[in-house]
């Protein structure tokens, strides 16, 4: 047998831990022996889907050259641990979403929850990625609140410095082959560039600080943003949450809410449009504008359309976020020739988020850095179905353990003139899964077959089946 080969998996969510079950997969198959390590800066696995009660001030720093912008804990640090709010329900069917060899357990709902409630407080995809973690006996290679610090080349491999988050003077050093980097894509809250935004007299917060209504305590918000999170906050602050919310102290509502469209023209992609007058009575609550074209020097927002929207007291951005991978510094190589973060006017920040809106010089699978293919990143593309998604992604890394023709090899990609760049969609996710699962060996498996037809349906059907089960 060759000799182990040492893999490194940079987070223990969804997709850390799809890779490490597939790593011993593949392993098994070509009889490679595995010494396989997962770091996760929190205290537990499930990642995103660990819910942060009290995610703490919301700091936005908006650079005065008027680039764009970010969101940070005060001081600097990362942002809060989890961009999970209190009412939040996936907007994938619960058997779509589920990885391919382990359902969701009988009984779950079509659209799970993050919180079982009234009686219960597990989250149900939580405890979902807890119980996979557990069967497929993944906690023991797991070392808790680690925090990657750094990674540089180490002759063919790479020496990975870590911290311990609970004492931060403690470091190790690790020598690995390869690295995984799982640690998802909801690390660089994004701020848009707004022109004059240091104007702004009244509050800010990202949408990943976002967990209750009443803790906005507001007159009028404006929301920039109408996909998930954007989508959810308007609703929720306008009544249609699905679940009655009583106030810690006082009956609270806002006067008005105000919700920026990038595009006006279009219905907001996965709810109701509120200038429909079919649209249930929460939602026609909603005042739909234009983007923000500037802000004034009086703190005034000024719309694209010449619109002043004064007296705006909250200004909530539910703007997504940047690709961030700070361990990997960009003047050392091999990232000071092949960068992976190319910042331009509308994503450079400032010099230490090292953020951009896609990550550049990786294969056309978005999988392995092209200058050196020891390096893997799971899950980059939007608008996908994640959790089967990166579990194929990591189920023939051949890369790695074998010397495989075709594998892996660009040629064999349709690449992006078929399924897009980093933002996919249902027919394009189902092109890229069709041609990464064609390099796959046949297995015997029913699980590991193509999908099946239903489950496509089940996917398109998504938003009709919500609002069947859910109202919105």
């Amino acid at each position: 047998m060759a000799p182990a080969l040492r893999i490194a998996v940079v987070g223990a969510g969804s997709a850390g831990l799809a890779a490490a079950q597939q790593c011993r997969a593949v392993a098994r198959t070509h009889n490679q022996a595995i010494d396989l390590v997962i770091f996760e800066r929190r205290s537990s696995v499930g990642g995103l889907w660990q819910y942060e009660n009290d995610p703490g001030v919301c700091d936005i720093h908006v650079p005065p050259h008027g680039t764009a912008g970010y969101a940070t804990r005060p001081g600097g640090h990362p942002m809060c641990r989890s961009a999970m709010y209190e009412d939040l329900r996936t907007n994938i069917p619960s058997p779509v979403m589920q990885f391919r060899d382990t359902p969701f357990p009988p009984g779950t709902a079509m659209f799970p929850i993050r919180g079982m409630w009234p009686l219960l407080t597990a989250a149900e995809v939580l405890a979902y990625l807890e119980r996979f973690a557990h069967t497929q006996d993944l906690l023991p290679l797991v070392h808790f609140d680690t925090e990657v610090m750094q990674a540089n080349k180490s002759g063919r491999g790479w020496r990975i410095t870590t911290r311990s988050c609970q004492s931060p003077q403690a470091s190790c050093t690790w020598e690995v082959d390869c690295i995984v980097a799982a640690q998802g894509r909801c690390n660089a809250p994004y701020i848009p560039v707004i022109p004059g935004l240091h104007h702004f007299h009244g509050r800010q917060m990202h949408s990943a600080w976002y967990r209750y209504p009443d803790d906005l305590k507001a007159r009028r918000v404006l929301i920039v943003g109408n996909n998930s999170s954007g989508a959810d906050i308007a609703r929720e602050l306008c009544g249609g949450s699905v679940r009655s919310w009583s106030s810690k102290s006082e009956s609270w509502a806002p006067e008005r809410v105000y919700q920026s469209y990038a595009n006006v023209d279009q219905p907001p992609p996965l709810d109701y449009d509120p200038r429909d007058p079919a649209s249930p009575a929460w939602c026609r609550q909603i005042d739909v504008v234009g983007p923000i074209h500037h802000i004034d020097q009086n703190g005034t927002i000024v719309l694209q359309n010449g619109e002043h929207l004064p007296h705006i007291d909250l200004i909530v951005w539910a703007t997504g976020f940047m690709y961030q991978v700070p361990f990997l510094a960009p003047d050392q190589a091999p990232m000071s020739k092949a960068p992976l973060v190319v910042q331009d006017d509308h994503t450079r920040a400032a010099p230490d988020i090292q953020a951009a809106s896609v990550l550049h010089n990786l294969d056309d699978w978005m999988l392995f850095y092209k200058s050196d293919p020891s390096l893997c990143f799971l899950g980059l593309p939007n608008r996908i179905v994640p959790f089967p998604l990166t579990q194929l992604q990591a189920s023939d890394p051949q890369r790695w353990v074998v010397q495989a023709p075709g594998a892996y090899t660009e040629e064999a990609a349709p690449g992006p003139d078929v399924w897009g760049d980093f933002t996919m969609g249902a027919e394009a996710e189902a092109a890229y899964v069709a041609a990464l699962q064609s390099l796959l060996p046949p297995s015997q498996d029913p699980a590991w077959g193509p999908l099946p037809a239903s489950w496509h349906t089940l996917r398109r059907q998504g938003k009709t089946l919500r609002r069947e089960h859910l109202g919105y």
